[in-house]
């Protein structure tokens, strides 16, 4: 969910076709949907209020192992 109450959904353009990334809300069926492609360049304002937010919530805490997992499933994301 995003701010004021809208539900967004991640896709991707690929050979000029859209490709949903997320499954479709069901509260969808039968509704016109607004796509609204999104740049690097487009303004982000809660972004900021997120960021302070979190860095508010204090350092990351890792259960036992954690840590190693998320450093594993990065390192094969960056490797494929």
């Amino acid at each position: 969910m995003v701010p004021g109450n809208k539900t967004m959904i991640h896709a991707r353009i690929h050979e000029g076709r859209i490709e949903v990334q997320d499954p479709i809300p069901d509260e969808w069926e039968g509704q016109l949907v607004k796509i609204l492609p999104m740049t690097p360049d487009d303004p982000l304002p809660d972004l900021e209020v997120w960021l302070v937010a979190l860095h508010g919530m204090g350092p990351m805490e890792f259960e036992p192992g954690e840590r190693e997992l998320i450093s594993g499933a990065l390192a094969a994301t960056r490797a494929s």
